[in-house]
């Protein structure tokens, strides 16, 4: 009889799953043991991103700063129109 067309006794059966089953939990094992440290890690970047979002907060207070203060001289500039009337006005009362 071929090797191929040989029945599976349960004691082969049985052999085939333990290997699987070892191989597995080998595997499984060695895995725990590799991603030890990826926690901390991860701690160590959520510390990062947090120290970011601290800057970004003071960045965005600091630009909201910065457009109030365009806004305020845009309130305090007169237009093209204005400038020219008063220059005229200044200029017929203190002649170059």
């Amino acid at each position: 009889m071929d090797k191929k067309n040989e029945p599976v006794t349960k004691v082969m059966l049985t052999e085939a799953v333990d290997a699987i089953l070892e191989g597995m939990n080998k595997m499984f094992t060695g895995v725990d043991k590799r991603f030890d440290g990826v926690d901390k890690h991860f701690d160590a970047v959520d510390k990062r991103f947090d120290g970011v979002d601290k800057r970004l907060d003071k960045l965005e207070v600091d630009v909201t700063s910065i457009k109030n203060d365009v806004n305020d001289l845009k309130l305090d500039t007169v237009s093209r129109n204005e400038f020219i009337n008063l220059k005229k006005k200044v200029g017929s009362i203190y002649p170059a």
